[in-house]
């Protein structure tokens, strides 16, 4: 599947060069087919984990029953913040290496499960603005088309993965924004993406800010 040009910009901005993406896809592709045989059947998660919860537990076993294998791809952040992950109102930022070591326990007993770094290119929110203004509302928005554009147009393509799960986003306004973006580019491009409700503890939804 051939990018559009607004997408072809935007990944010329997170990285000009284009033989990163190739390896990374490539080096991925070959880790998830050693895995599983195949990308047949295989879907996707993203996680930040910051930090990980019940809730992404919860995610995974639903995940994991529904797919033949599951790839659970866990977003690095800038290089330039040490991978760091995304810049939250609670200031508490778990570096990506504990993050990635979090989910892996997280998925612990789930056979079919594996767990990667998100790479360079699936990049999480710590690129939007942090204040409401109008301006920045936009912005963030475009930033969430944007992200979507590029896994449901390059990413997944590339890998061979034809659907995914994510958690709703009934409490967060930039995550729903998010998730409302990748639920059109899913659409467009023919990708099956699976929303679980959010799980619960009591009566309040399990997040990692309930966590924090």
């Amino acid at each position: 599947m051939q990018p559009d040009d607004e997408t072809l910009q935007y990944m010329n901005a997170v990285n000009p060069k284009t033989d990163v993406l190739e390896t990374w896809l490539s080096q991925t592709q070959s880790a998830i087919e050693e895995k599983f045989g195949g990308t047949q059947g295989v879907s996707c998660v993203i996680f930040n984990a910051n930090p990980c919860t019940l809730g992404h537990r919860y995610l995974l076993e639903i995940a994991s029953k529904r797919s033949l294998g599951v790839v659970v791809f866990v977003i690095e952040g800038k290089t330039d913040s040490g991978s760091l992950g995304n810049h939250e109102t609670s200031n508490i930022e778990i570096p990506f290496k504990d993050r990635l070591e979090q989910t892996k326990m997280c998925a612990n007993g789930l056979s079919n499960v594996m767990v990667l770094p998100g790479g360079p290119y699936i990049i999480g929110r710590n690129d939007f603005p942090q204040q409401w203004s109008t301006v920045e509302r936009s912005r963030a928005h475009s930033y969430a088309i944007l992200n979507s554009k590029l896994l449901c147009q390059v990413i997944l393509p590339g890998l061979g993965i034809k659907s995914m799960f994510a958690g709703d986003e009934p409490r967060d306004e930039m995550s729903e924004m998010h998730l409302n973006a990748l639920r059109q580019q899913c659409r467009d491009k023919g990708i099956g993406l699976k929303v679980a409700e959010r799980k619960r503890l009591g009566d309040r939804y399990i997040s990692s800010a309930m966590v924090r």
